[in-house]
């Protein structure tokens, strides 16, 4: 059997049942025992996450640091060639060649997709709202590093715009067929022309920018005729020149996000 728990009166020493109030021989109150309180669990401490050894974590930072390097470097230095000194896109020999005096110039919306960006970047620089030009600026350097050059514009699309006050729009048009080692290349070139049109015959390098993957088809801006030693003859033929989109994002971003943080630091 369980034992019974009694509690002892002070005054005469009866035992008397626990719980009691007062004592059953001589009417003394009884001390009173505060129930036990049930034990709290302990709060449990977080799970620790287990930290990288430390020649692991230098190492992980090592390759962030020259995957960053790498697209700073790279990407900012491809965005500079596309805009200032692209190289030519193909090169082989002119098999057809044909010259329409009049055509219709293509709508070309990447010139007023740049034109919208780059008065919203010149907004957010002149406020001093550095963050929204910093992910411009870090999004089209990574497409720069990537070698994004559609979608493109050139100098055609004010063309466009003149037709809208009733301006004529028809410009020359310049059509070769170029036999490369891939392949022949379907070669447009658009808008009125300066220097020596190249002949049929001709060895040719042509500056443009393909307008598919498949690089069957190639707007061009620049075509430089070549003797038989491959060497440059004669003055190349030029049209408006053709930019890309993103590399122009990057440098409006970049100059938007140095407009910001001089103004936030004046």
């Amino acid at each position: 059997m369980a034992a019974v728990q009694t509690v002892r009166c002070q005054k005469c020493g009866r035992e008397n049942r626990a719980g009691a109030k007062f004592c059953t021989h001589c009417g003394t109150a009884l001390p009173q025992t505060p129930p036990k309180e049930e034990a709290q669990p302990s709060p449990q401490a977080p799970p620790q996450v287990p930290a990288l050894p430390k020649g692991e974590a230098v190492e992980a930072a090592r390759k962030l640091w020259d995957w960053t390097k790498t697209v700073v470097t790279v990407g900012g230095r491809t965005a500079w060639q596309e805009v200032a000194n692209p190289t030519a896109s193909l090169e082989g020999k002119i098999v057809d060649k044909l010259k329409v005096e009049a055509v219709t110039p293509p709508n070309e919306p990447a010139f007023w997709a740049f034109v919208a960006a780059a008065v919203v970047l010149l907004v957010f620089g002149l406020t001093g709202q550095w963050l929204f030009p910093f992910i411009a600026a870090a999004v089209t350097l990574v497409l720069s590093w990537l070698r994004w050059r559609r979608p493109y514009f050139s100098p055609l699309a004010w063309k466009k715009l003149w037709g809208l006050f009733g301006k004529p729009t028809q410009v020359p048009s310049l059509h070769l067929k170029v036999q490369t080692a891939k392949g022949e290349t379907q070669v447009i070139f658009l808008g009125d022309g300066q220097g020596e049109e190249p002949d049929e015959g001709d060895g040719v390098r042509v500056w443009g920018i393909f307008d598919a993957k498949a690089q069957t088809q190639l707007r061009a801006w620049k075509a430089q005729a070549l003797d038989e030693a491959g060497k440059p003859k004669g003055q190349p033929f030029l049209v408006p020149r053709l930019f890309p989109l993103i590399p122009l994002l990057f440098f409006a971003s970049l100059g938007a996000l140095l407009l910001a943080l001089l103004l936030m630091l004046r």
